[in-house]
């Protein structure tokens, strides 16, 4: 009803405009849709990115989320800010049931492919400190993930890693270390090889 009313007020030339450039009502209807449903949160969707209707992209304890153009954002996938920030950059594909959570910042470059069930969260709780684990809260150092990487699928990428560009990671793997550009890093814990064929890629 909310979107109706929106609809009813827009001038019928506009309409015709929005329409065209969005490829048809269904479509403009989704961007009306996430309008509504990101008003007075801290973030920022290029229209031109996909966000399918189960996926979940909020703002927890503040923070702020950036996703920029020709995105794809899945059902179920889920990106938190938890206080911190998720930058995401352009053609880039979150797949279903993947969690980037923000805390100490998530940074995503440009061409990345993240695969289902991948947990990408930089930060940890202060198991050393002598408050109970649950009033302690968590510290958190940062997760970088560089250009045209592809991460497999059920991959878990923990806090202070950075991977260069053009590396791919396993499916199943954990990543505890920083990964070099060109790389494929696979296995528990993750241990990882150069990539011969990263000159080639494009």
């Amino acid at each position: 009803m909310a979107v109706r009313r929106i609809f009813e007020r827009i001038p019928t030339g506009v309409y015709q405009r929005l329409r065209a450039a969005t490829r048809g009502p269904s479509l403009l209807c989704r961007r009306v849709r996430y309008a509504i449903r990101f008003a007075g949160m801290n973030v920022t969707v290029h229209p031109t990115t996909w966000v399918a209707g189960h996926a979940i992209i909020r703002c927890t304890d503040g923070g702020r989320i950036v996703i920029g153009k020709y995105c794809e954002i899945h059902d179920y996938a889920i990106i938190d800010s938890n206080g911190g920030s998720v930058q995401i950059g352009d053609h880039c594909s979150v797949n279903p049931f993947a969690i980037l959570y923000g805390h100490g910042g998530t940074f995503l470059g440009n061409g990345v492919r993240i695969a289902a069930q991948t947990v990408i969260i930089p930060a940890n709780h202060n198991f050393r400190s002598s408050t109970p684990l649950h009033e302690a809260g968590v510290v958190g150092r940062g997760i970088a993930i560089g250009n045209d990487v592809w991460v497999g699928a059920g991959a878990r990428i923990l806090d202070g890693v950075v991977i260069g560009d053009r590396s791919v990671v396993g499916a199943g793997a954990v990543v505890s270390r920083s990964v070099p550009t060109g790389s494929v890093a696979t296995g528990v814990p993750a241990r990882f090889r150069a990539y011969q064929g990263a000159s080639q890629r494009t």
